[in-house]
């Protein structure tokens, strides 16, 4: 049976949103065309009808896609202490599946490399841009320095947050940036 434009594009969506979560959860290496295809209701074929390049392409898309929450409130940040305690919460540190794809995927992006790294470059590109207007400094540098500096230290206390195996010490990682950048 021939599937339509409409039915087509709804599965695209199924797959990519699939795949922006379980990529998060899993890693982009966690997870093969077929379990993903299943999850969705689809069959290896419907995949590849979709995504001609493959799990690249995939990948890609999704990887795209992981950033979009993240843009989306970051948009409407006033300031960087703002962003900071919003991003370094409780929630945020269990949101495996829906947080920020930078702590979820970094190492991953990093070993895949090609178009995959494109779009995760792309997606924190577009956070610098949001970031710039809220930072001071008197050169365009020294606010680009700074926004990285923030980045850095927020995504990094993530990472560590959720790596270790101590509540406490998870805490202290995300209050300690919280308190360097509260000011």
């Amino acid at each position: 049976m021939k599937v339509t434009k409409d039915q087509a594009a709804a599965n695209k969506e199924a797959i990519l949103t699939a795949a922006s979560r379980l990529y998060r959860e899993k890693g982009i290496d966690g997870i093969g065309i077929g379990e993903l295809s299943r999850s969705v209701g689809l069959t290896h074929g419907g995949f590849y009808g979709q995504f001609p390049g493959g799990k690249e392409q995939l990948a890609s898309e999704a990887v795209t896609r992981t950033f979009e929450t993240t843009i989306r409130n970051w948009q409407d940040a006033k300031s960087i202490p703002e962003v900071v305690k919003k991003y370094l919460t409780q929630k945020h540190l269990d949101n495996w599946t829906g947080g920020c794809p930078i702590p979820a995927l970094a190492v991953d992006v990093a070993r895949t490399g090609g178009t995959v790294s494109q779009s995760f470059t792309q997606g924190l590109e577009r956070l610098i841009e949001i970031l710039m207007p809220l930072v001071e400094g008197e050169t365009q540098e020294e606010k680009h320095q700074q926004v990285l500096q923030v980045i850095a230290s927020i995504a990094g206390a993530m990472m560590i947050a959720r790596a270790v195996d101590k509540p406490e010490l998870s805490k202290q990682f995300l209050t300690s940036v919280i308190d360097a950048w509260a000011s």
